[in-house]
């Protein structure tokens, strides 16, 4: 790509796309570049929101995973001090 502010790319669109293209772009006065242009940077607006989303899933997944293996040792009679596993006491415990 070049460093210039834009770039024109050619699309090919059926003609019933083109026409609902044209038809949006003249309702908000706007030219259809500019509506092409739009259509394009939501999209990938959306699709780096989703991918965030799936991140944040990932993590909290795996964060219930640790806890499921922390409440498996607890239950096993583990031989670590329950103290030492919970970084929170309680204000009396002081």
């Amino acid at each position: 790509m070049s460093n210039a502010k834009t770039t024109r790319f050619t699309i090919e669109l059926t003609a019933e796309l083109a026409n609902a293209v044209a038809k949006a772009a003249g309702a908000n006065k706007i030219t259809v570049e500019e509506a092409i242009g739009e259509c394009v940077s939501q999209s990938f607006e959306t699709a780096l929101r989703h991918r965030v989303l799936i991140q944040r899933q990932n993590d909290v997944d795996e964060a219930l995973r640790e806890l499921a293996r922390l409440v498996g040792r607890l239950s096993a009679g583990s031989s670590e001090p329950r103290e030492n596993i919970c970084r929170y006491r309680s204000a009396d415990a002081e």
